[in-house]
């Protein structure tokens, strides 16, 4: 059960109850399982109302979660259903059903479930992030299920669109000796083992005996971060990565340095000015413009940038950025550019920009009307300001 709280959800089971904070439920690999999938969808279309409105303070992996969440359309997925059939190792047969509510894996022949014909189910996300939750040992079969889940993208060139779990063909080899572990004691002994098609998990404890047989795909074992399936030890998990010839994202964490903050205006206004000691650079003009990134926020960037202009006449980049602006659909920008122009006709003292007919044909009205003398005036304005870069 779930109950919606400020800035949280409290989930209740028959075994616990968690209280699931905004980046917790977007940075989990698999938030509220255990829940019916249409109300985890319908809590996570909610949570990213709420997240959107702080996207800073969260991780790069919860940013990623929340841009599929806010671009993923559950209710497209209903006229793009689909259902796939296969087996595996010719005798065990699996069905895959794709609808509005998520993925349904039925084990028909009984391989991991006790009840043939039983289903499990699987979140979206989790699906497009870290791969199957049961055997899906084609790769055209599950290439086929990401251009299926493709169709529920309202934008498909968003970032989590691209991010989806690595497609590649699992190895040949015949003999899979040496890919078996046994581990533990007379108080429980833990199973692994390497399939063809995943990786086969089970444990046997003194007092209940065998636990049955799990299964995770080769693309969870090498997606999922650090904090799941720590079952594997540093030593079968260096064993099963040389079998695929892939490293996963716990041992690449391990080499992968923390991402930079980015630079703060005032940062960047330091850099630009340093560069800009040269006023011909073109990397401080470009870093200059830059701060109009925050002009939104605050008058004062767009102030800054444009009174700097003044001072960088000879300047390429800042020739061309203007003469956007003149031609672009921000009433702002254009009369801040014309200032800069008339600055520089009338106090450096540039006869060919300081002609008054000319700056007169350089005014909004005429621009967003798209006259004729406008048009002239501009490619006037064009050929004086860029004849010295």
């Amino acid at each position: 059960m779930l109950t919606f709280q400020e800035n949280s959800i409290l989930q209740i089971t028959t075994w616990a109850e968690k209280t699931w904070t905004i980046p917790e439920l977007l940075e989990a690999a698999d938030p509220l399982a255990g829940e019916p999938l249409a109300a985890r969808n319908e809590a996570l279309q909610k949570v990213v109302s709420l997240a959107a409105q702080n996207p800073q303070e969260l991780s790069k992996t919860a940013q990623l979660h929340l841009d599929f969440w806010e671009n993923f359309q559950t209710q497209k997925m209903e006229q793009h259903a689909a259902i796939f059939r296969w087996t595996v190792e010719e005798k065990n047969r699996w069905e895959l059903t794709i609808n509005e509510l998520g993925l349904f894996y039925r084990d028909i022949s009984g391989q991991y479930d006790t009840t043939p014909g039983a289903v499990s189910e699987q979140l979206f996300s989790n699906f497009w992030f870290y791969g199957p939750l049961r055997p899906l040992p084609d790769l055209q079969l599950r290439e086929k299920v990401i251009s299926t889940l493709k169709q529920g993208f309202e934008n498909p060139d968003c970032a989590s669109a691209k991010a989806h779990f690595e497609l590649f063909e699992y190895p040949q080899q015949q003999s899979l000796a040496g890919l078996a572990w046994e581990e533990g004691d007379h108080v429980r002994r833990d199973y692994t083992t390497v399939r063809p098609f995943g990786i086969e998990l089970g444990h046997t404890t003194w007092r209940d005996g065998w636990s049955g047989t799990g299964f995770i795909s080769f693309e969870k074992f090498l997606h999922l971060p650090p904090t799941e399936y720590q079952i594997f030890s540093p030593e079968i998990r260096a064993k099963i990565e040389q079998y695929l010839g892939k490293t996963s994202l716990i041992n690449q964490g391990k080499t992968v340095e923390t991402e930079p903050k980015p630079p703060t205006p005032g940062e960047k206004m330091d850099a630009a000015e340093a560069l800009l000691q040269n006023p011909a650079s073109e990397e401080g003009a470009t870093m200059l413009i830059s701060l109009l990134d925050y002009e939104a926020e605050s008058d004062y960037w767009r102030n800054y940038v444009f009174n700097r202009f003044f001072k960088l006449r000879e300047n390429p980049v800042v020739q061309n950025f203007l003469l956007e602006c003149l031609r672009g659909d921000d009433e702002i920008r254009f009369k801040k550019s014309r200032d800069v122009l008339i600055f520089w006709g009338l106090q450096l003292g540039e006869q060919a920009l300081a002609d008054k007919g000319l700056l007169k044909s350089l005014n909004w009205e005429d621009a967003t009307a798209n006259d004729p003398d406008f048009r002239a005036a501009l490619e006037k304005v064009g050929k004086i300001i860029t004849w010295k870069s």
